[in-house]
């Protein structure tokens, strides 16, 4: 089994959204569809999100169908997740990479896929966003946004490959990746209820007018400024620039996770020492807000990153990992309310640490704006829970920033923490026989960003199985299966070519078109379906792979 995901083909994407509308009125699978309550929402560089929640750069945006998923939820903004110079296969994730059992922790950052897959996935996301809004009402054509996000260093980010990236997403109208979506969309027009030939014309090709700038900790402030200046300046884009939540200090930070609880967490006085102080941020903040005012352009920060700590307890394998969720969002708030000080509420601020449907209201009524979400869709309910935070934010009535407010919710948002529990590690190698799940109980497909976990249905019947193309090994669905298993290792896998298969030590099967049956993996052997080792197989697994054919071949 490889750890590398492979991006679905715009036809494959468009036969699975059809294909399970039909047959579970769902969209990989996601059952509870938001509907936009108004057709028009808050102006917002250029476009009209429906409402100001959305999914922030990180696992949720890193697919098209992610991003897919994330839509018809609900979530209306799009971090896309970042990429930078060095990627693909030279780009090294442990894993697994995250872990989001009690506090959120990953040991990953930029996208896995190479910066032309990323582009090509945001590109297909983005036109399919369309139709959906037009062919199951869900919103309007401009009711979304997607903003990109770029690192490290100047220099990456001047490289052919990024530039490429920036200027394909500011206007896509040339790439083969649009060209193709807009012809697959024409070719089935007849299909469609209400997505028309006029409708498939209006699809704008500029995907994107803003740029996040997401800096590494430690990066050197003149370094984060020349590159500011550069996405500015050159590539004339609308700026956001990601700040740190090691901006409160590392005094402050200490005082703050150790009055919650958080003791057994631990992290370096120098991440604070190399990353950029409050009194740095203000000069710089102040010159890039000018020079963006000069240039008739948007710039905004975005409160924060993740926060750097030691993965002392064996949690992830690698000697850092990152925070985020609950226990980022003190941290992340404080931070929001020194920079709203400073300036005193006029430069925008984007929020995304420890968001929820709790707290989102709150976040928004304070005056950030938008606000994103990911640790928490990491967790049961997954995508899901997206139409019930929307639900929360249209209640709210957003205010103008106000430092105090936000250092107020740094500390009653803040929850304290329990005592810290046993973490599951999930399993390195897949057992040679494993027990298809028909609990089936829908966790792990739930909330892997990637749906690489799909429940088929037969009647009353459900069978989970797990995609294996779809899968990057990230481990999150390890830590929520009631079960103690690990899904992407130990249920029955869905390959997508024989080559696949062999390379894997999972159980499962693969189809073969040229020879019109499976090929299986059972007990450590591989054998066609027509070996006479198939007729000991689980009838589980003969069941799976003929529901699959017959009902389900999306899947294939």
């Amino acid at each position: 089994m490889s750890d590398r995901m492979h991006p679905l083909s715009s036809e494959a994407i468009l036969s699975w959204m059809m294909g399970e509308m039909k047959k579970d009125r769902s969209i990989f699978g996601c059952r509870q569809f938001y509907h936009a309550l108004r057709e028009e929402g808050r102006g917002f560089l250029g476009r009209r999100p429906e409402n100001a929640v959305g999914a922030a750069a990180g696992p949720h945006t890193q697919l098209a169908q992610n991003i897919i998923a994330a839509y018809v939820s609900g979530a209306r903004v799009f971090e896309l997740k970042t990429v930078q110079v060095l990627d693909g296969e030279d780009l090294h994730v442990s894993k697994p990479c995250i872990l989001t059992e009690e506090e959120g922790y990953n040991c990953e950052w930029s996208t896995e896929l190479t910066v032309m897959e990323a582009r090509d996935e945001y590109i297909k996301a983005w036109v399919f966003l369309h139709f959906l809004a037009r062919e199951y009402g869900l919103g309007s054509f401009d009711g979304f946004l997607f903003n990109m996000s770029v690192g490290y260093d100047l220099d990456g980010i001047k490289s052919a490959k990024i530039d490429d990236f920036l200027e394909s997403l500011r206007d896509a109208s040339k790439t083969e990746a649009f060209q193709e979506c807009k012809e697959l969309l024409r070719g089935h027009l007849g299909e469609f209820e209400r997505f028309t030939e006029a409708d498939l014309e209006a699809i704008s090709p500029n995907i994107c007018s803003s740029v996040t700038i997401s800096t590494m900790h430690g990066c050197p402030p003149e370094e984060t400024e020349k590159i500011a200046l550069y996405l500015l300046e050159e590539k004339h884009l609308n700026l956001f620039l990601k700040c740190n939540p090691t901006l409160v200090g590392y005094d402050n930070a200490k005082q703050v996770l150790d009055d919650l609880g958080y003791t057994f967490i631990h992290f370096k006085k120098e991440s604070f020492d190399n990353d950029l102080t409050l009194e740095q941020a203000k000069g710089l903040l102040e010159r890039l807000r000018k020079r963006a005012e000069e240039l008739d352009l948007f710039f905004g920060v975005k409160m924060t990153n993740t926060f750097p700590v030691l993965a002392d307890h064996g949690d992830l394998p690698d000697e850092m990992m990152y925070m985020s969720g609950q226990a980022l969002l003190p941290l992340s708030l404080k931070a929001a309310s020194l920079v709203s000080d400073a300036f005193h509420g006029s430069i925008p601020i984007s929020y995304c640490g420890g968001a929820e449907e709790s707290n989102i209201a709150a976040l928004l009524e304070s005056g950030l704006y938008p606000v994103t979400v990911c640790t928490d869709l990491l967790k049961p309910g997954g995508y899901g829970k997206f139409v019930r935070m929307v639900r929360q934010a249209e209640k709210a009535r957003p205010g103008r920033l106000d430092g105090e407010k936000l250092a107020e919710l740094s500390v009653s948002l803040a929850k304290k923490a329990g005592q810290p529990g046993t973490k599951r590690a999930p399993k390195k190698e897949a057992p040679k026989t494993v027990t298809p799940c028909r609990r089936a109980c829908g966790i792990c497909a739930g909330l892997c960003p990637n749906r690489a976990n799909v429940i088929l249905k037969e009647g009353e019947e459900k069978i989970m199985v797990h995609i294996d193309r779809l899968c990057n090994e990230c481990g999150c669905c390890a830590s929520f299966c009631p079960e103690k298993k690990a899904p992407y290792l130990e249920r029955l896998t869905i390959f997508r070519n024989k080559e696949d298969l062999l390379g894997s030590a999972n159980c499962g099967f693969a189809y073969l078109p040229e020879e019109g049956q499976f090929l299986v993996r059972w007990n450590g052997e591989c054998f066609p379906e027509s070996d006479p080792k198939a007729k000991r197989l689980p009838e589980e697994v003969c069941q799976s792979m003929n529901l699959v054919k017959r009902d389900y071949p999306w899947l294939l």
